[in-house]
C-alpha cells in the first residue's frame, strides 16, 4: 500500500512538471511569435551605429573617387568638391550610392536590389552630370519586397548622419538632405508603377549597385 501511494504521488508530480514545462514552452513560442512578427529591420536599426557606418561609407567612397580621378589623395578630392567641380561631385555621389547600397542590402533582408539613378556607370569627365554640385541630392531606388516603416526610419537616420558629415567635410552648413531614396516594392515592379518603371527604361536605366542573392 505504501509503495502504491508513493507511485501515485510520483505520477502526479511528473504530470504537474510536464504541464508546467508545456506552459513554459507555450510562453516561449508566443514570445518568439511576437518577435517574428516584428519588421526585420527594427532590431537592426536600433543596433546600428549610424555615425560610424556613414563614416565608413564616406571614407570608401572618397578613396574610390580620388583614385578614379587620379588625384593624389582624398584631401585633393574634397578641395575639388568644395570648388563645385561637377566631375568630382558626380564620382563622389555615385560611389556613396554604391557603398550605401551594400550597407542597406546587408542590414535589411527585405531589400531585393539597390540602384543609383541619374549617373553613368563609367563616369568620366566627358559624360558625367554637368549639373552635379556639392549640395545635389544622391538619387537612389530601393526595391524591397514590401515597404516598411523600419526601412523608412533607417533611411532617415542614415540621411541625417550624412548631412552632418557633409556639413563638416564640405562646409555645407545649410544642407538639409543628402539622400533622395525612392522605395518600390514587388507590386510596383510587377505593374511598372512610378519609379519602378525606370528599371526597364531604354534611355537612362538606373545602375544596379547591389542585389540580394537570396530573394530576387
Amino acid at each position: 500500500m505504501i509503495i502504491a501511494c508513493w507511485i501515485r504521488q510520483d505520477f502526479h508530480r511528473i504530470k504537474e512538471f510536464n504541464i508546467g514545462r508545456n506552459e513554459l514552452s507555450k510562453i516561449s513560442i508566443n514570445q518568439e511569435g511576437k518577435e517574428n512578427n516584428e519588421e526585420p529591420t527594427t532590431s537592426l536599426s536600433r543596433r546600428l551605429d549610424t555615425v560610424s557606418t556613414v563614416e565608413s561609407v564616406l571614407n570608401k567612397a572618397l578613396k574610390a573617387s580620388a583614385k578614379k580621378m587620379a588625384l593624389r589623395d582624398v584631401k585633393a578630392l574634397i578641395a575639388c568638391i568644395k570648388e563645385g567641380d561637377p566631375v568630382a561631385c558626380s564620382y563622389c555621389h555615385y560611389n556613396i550610392a554604391k557603398e550605401l547600397g551594400e550597407v542597406l542590402g546587408c542590414l535589411d533582408n527585405n531589400i531585393r536590389a539597390v540602384y543609383a539613378y541619374d549617373y553613368d556607370d563609367d563616369l568620366s569627365g566627358e559624360n558625367c552630370s554637368e549639373h552635379a554640385l556639392p549640395f545635389s541630392l544622391i538619387h537612389m531606388i530601393i526595391w524591397a519586397g514590401r515597404k516598411t516603416k523600419a526601412l523608412k526610419a533607417l533611411i532617415e537616420a542614415i540621411d541625417r548622419a550624412l548631412v552632418q558629415q557633409h556639413r563638416h567635410l564640405f562646409g555645407l552648413i545649410d544642407l538639409e538632405h543628402v539622400l533622395d531614396i525612392q522605395v518600390i516594392d514587388d507590386e510596383d515592379v510587377k505593374t511598372r508603377t512610378g519609379y519602378a518603371a525606370l528599371l526597364k527604361s531604354i534611355y537612362q536605366p538606373p545602375i544596379e549597385v547591389w542585389r540580394s542573392s537570396l530573394n530576387v
